[in-house]
């Protein structure tokens, strides 16, 4: 009888110590899971995107060990598998950050929101590059293929550098400030020529160093992208005219030139377009990994305006209340992660230019169409700083050849 006593009490010892050692493995467990959570949080920061948002945190609470049985004790493949969600979750959102933040076209056109109390300092250059070969004709034609009149080529080389320093606050998480100060350096030669073996190409340069026209404007977002939704992120920019417009340049004409074909053609290059702008967008973007999809709509407002057109034969100008046309754009894209410092995006706009009016008769011929193919890399120098590169290249006569920019954003925290 004491054998079995004795049986039985080294059992329930054994038991016990079994039971002990369980819990002392799920309390190691979830320690384990904290610093792992502790580690994700760490290397968020690390990628620029600043403090990441709070994830639900599991409590455990620290008291009496329990004296249940093994089979009472929590599950630890359960916790972990809840934790590996939240961590793969976590770093999509990441992943997803780094995209939009590295696009050039969506810094320019809206959509990638600033954290509340946050400032990012963002200065940038941009090069663009502008050629146009125009046949013009002065005369008039009898029938098909007989032209009376003089035939000339023009050829027209522009290039800008334009330093730019933005400024973006974030109100609240879910909506931003954002103002952009732009300074204009350009040069460029336009090159006329008769038609004709012995016709000899006149050449005039012209250069500008000016403010361009400044620009504020705030994105809001309108829901949180949950249960499968893309976000929707509204933007309001107004563009002033505080740049050079092209009316207050000087010309060639009949008084400081002899020569007809460069009549028109401006001494100085504008900074600005001498209108004000209201330009409201939406911008979506749909997270599907390893990239995230992206798109925007905008509509241009131009306000007409006033000027004094210059008269090419050298006398007073002319009074004429100008109204550029409205223009409607549309960009579309898609972006990928190639690394926790590293991302790539790739998008198309297009934009059409309703016709423009003069003192309230439309102009012919004034409505056009252009697009840009653009493609960008960017870079977390540090949590702090990135660096961005877009590449565009123009498809149309009325876009850039081809322009490079290039950011360099700052973030810190105000608050």
């Amino acid at each position: 009888m004491s054998d079995l006593t004795a049986l039985q009490k080294s059992i329930a010892a054994q038991q016990a110590k079994l039971q002990e050692q369980e819990e002392d493995l799920a309390r190691q467990v979830l320690q384990l899971q904290k610093q792992q959570q502790l580690l994700n949080s760490e290397m968020a920061k690390m990628r620029g995107m600043g403090t990441p948002a709070p994830a639900a945190q599991q409590v455990v609470q620290e008291g009496p060990v329990s004296t249940s049985t093994p089979e009472d004790a929590p599950a630890p493949t359960a916790t972990a598998g809840a934790e590996q969600k939240q961590a793969k979750t976590q770093n999509q959102e990441d992943q997803t950050k780094i995209i939009l933040q590295s696009s050039t076209v969506l810094s320019n056109t809206g959509g990638v929101l600033t954290p509340k109390g946050q400032l990012v300092i963002d200065p940038s250059v941009e090069y663009d590059y502008w050629t146009q070969n125009q046949l013009n004709l002065n005369g008039f034609t009898i029938i098909p293929g007989i032209t009376f009149g003089n035939i000339f080529i023009s050829r027209v080389d522009q290039r800008y550098i334009m330093p730019a320093l933005t400024l973006r606050y974030g109100v609240t998480n879910r909506m931003e400030i954002n103002l952009k100060v732009p300074f204009v350096l350009g040069w460029g030669s336009t090159t006329a020529q008769q038609a004709g073996a012995s016709a000899l190409p006149l050449t005039a340069s012209a250069n500008a160093a000016d403010i361009g026209d400044i620009q504020f404007g705030a994105s809001y977002q309108f829901n949180s992208g949950d249960n499968g939704w893309p976000i929707f992120v509204g933007n309001l920019t107004f563009k002033t005219a505080t740049g050079q417009n092209p009316y207050e340049v000087p010309i060639y004409n009949a008084q400081n030139t002899s020569d007809q074909l460069l009549y028109g053609i401006p001494k100085k290059l504008p900074t600005g377009t001498g209108f004000y702008a209201l330009e409201p967008s939406l911008t979506v973007f749909y997270a599907t990994a390893p990239g995230v999809l992206f798109g925007n709509l905008q509509y241009i407002k131009n306000f007409s305006n006033t000027f004094t057109v210059p008269n090419t034969t050298g006398g007073p100008g002319s009074r004429v209340d100008l109204s550029p046309g409205q223009a409607l754009a549309a960009t579309f894209g898609l972006g990928f992660a190639l690394n926790d410092k590293a991302s790539m995006t790739l998008s198309y706009q297009e934009e059409h230019v309703f016709p423009a009016s003069a003192n309230g008769s439309q102009l012919a011929g004034s409505s056009y169409d252009f697009g840009t193919f653009n493609f960008g890399l960017g870079y977390n120098i540090s949590k702090r700083t990135s660096l961005n590169i877009g590449v565009g290249i123009g498809v149309g006569p009325y876009a850039p050849a081809a322009k490079i920019l290039v950011e360099v954003p700052i973030r810190m925290n105000l608050f």
